[in-house]
């Protein structure tokens, strides 16, 4: 599992997460780092520059820049066929809905042992790995991180960005293919992001799909909007802190089935880890000890995020002064098919009953003109645009589990 050759990474994405690890890990030594991002002449672009100049990071800490990077990837392309075959790395750095155009691109090149790395992934990334790849997705370890490791933003595509923030610590879970890959893949990754953010490896990647956080923002919505009678609003609501005590309530009753779904996963296969799987407001304490001002309950943690200060519903402008909501923002168009359904499909495996997060669903896929939930189960004609285990045709716990 150990080689000497330098790493060679495949960064997929054209984002700005995309930019900060191109630059980051190509100054780390003996690297190999190559961009593949497929979305209009994104590649064409960023090759371009690159050919007269560095790439340039600048990272910050409390508002100060103290470094500056200047280096390049070797290469930048939207063709997989020039840097997927022989590679180490591959991590997927863009939005969640785009993971299968980038899997299906890859399929033909990718070779068993690769390790494929989410950061984030989301909920569900190890199903869509299989379920897209087959036989080689199984001989692959599959790495799977909470969030992405900077706050960051491109001030010029191609040559250069910004890295404003660097998380102390980041947590994730993988999973070894039955073919081992050719470098440590926690050493490996650790090498290629610099000493920060620090990776924490734990449970197992099922555990990390359940603890996603997905239904936070969901279950925000409900709160303001269930009632909503359709009339535009004069203002656009906080989101965060204008959440009531009553949804705070009910959040934590979501987490609590989802904790159980844990629970019940651990107790029907005992070798599998699950100490991952918490309650989301353990993930509070753990994530914004700094940020919260007022840690006694879950309401009061959301609330007094410092985090979450003046961030409001995702709202559309329909007059002058006058505002909608948004339901085709990420919160419902992203957590609702790669996060919510994912849970509850897993729910459905192991026989968990989930009261509270069908309640939600059915309340979601209203407002998006969805069918995911039909008489109890996930089966509704819109499944097939989910990470839903059920799309993928696992329904056995050690189909979930990748056995």
């Amino acid at each position: 599992m150990t080689s000497s050759q330098p790493t060679k990474l495949v960064i997929c994405g054209g984002g700005n997460g995309a930019h900060a690890w191109a630059g980051i890990a190509s100054s780390q030594p003996d690297t190999d780092v190559c961009v593949l991002t497929l979305f209009q002449d994104e590649a064409e672009r960023w090759s371009n520059f690159l050919k007269e100049h560095d790439f340039t990071v600048n990272l910050y800490s409390k508002g100060e820049c103290y470094k500056k990077l200047k280096t390049k990837p070797r290469l930048v392309t939207k063709k997989p066929e020039e840097v997927v075959p022989g590679c180490d790395v591959i991590v997927f750095v863009l939005p969640s809905f785009v993971h299968e155009q980038y899997l299906e691109a890859i399929k033909p090149y990718i070779e068993p042992g690769t390790i494929i790395v989410g950061l984030p992934g989301r909920s569900g990334l190890e199903f869509q790995i299989r379920g897209i790849l087959g036989d080689v997705g199984g001989k692959c370890t599959i790495m799977n991180f909470e969030s992405l490791p900077w706050a960051t933003r491109i001030t010029e595509f191609g040559k250069s960005c910004e890295v404003l923030g660097t998380k102390a610590t980041l947590q994730g879970s993988q999973r070894i293919g039955s073919v081992p890959p050719k470098k440590v893949p926690q050493a490996t990754l650790q090498k290629l992001l610099g000493e920060s953010p620090a990776l924490q490896i734990k449970g197992d990647l099922l555990g990390l799909t359940l603890v996603s956080g997905g239904y936070l923002h969901p279950c925000i919505l409900y709160d303001r909007w269930a009632d909503w009678d359709g009339k535009p609003v004069d203002k656009q609501p906080l989101f965060y802190q204008g959440i009531s005590e009553k949804a705070a309530i009910w959040l934590s009753t979501l987490s609590d089935e989802v904790v159980s779904i844990g629970k019940e996963i651990a107790k029907q296969s005992p070798g599998t880890d699950m100490s991952n799987v918490g309650h989301l407001f353990d993930w509070f304490k753990r994530c914004y000890v700094d940020e919260v001002e007022d840690m006694s309950s879950l309401y009061r943690a959301i609330t007094t995020n410092k985090a979450y200060a003046g961030l409001t519903h995702p709202m559309l402008q329909v007059e002058e002064g006058k505002w909608v909501p948004n339901f085709n923002y990420r919160y419902m168009a992203e957590d609702l098919p790669y996060v919510l359904i994912v849970i509850r499909g897993i729910a459905e495996v192991v026989g968990v009953e989930t009261p509270n997060i069908d309640k939600l669903i059915l309340w979601a896929q209203k407002i998006m003109n969805k069918e995911y939930l039909v008489d109890g189960k996930i089966q509704g004609k819109d499944v097939k645009e989910t990470r839903a285990p059920q799309k993928y045709g696992f329904t056995t716990l050690k189909e979930l589990l990748g056995q």
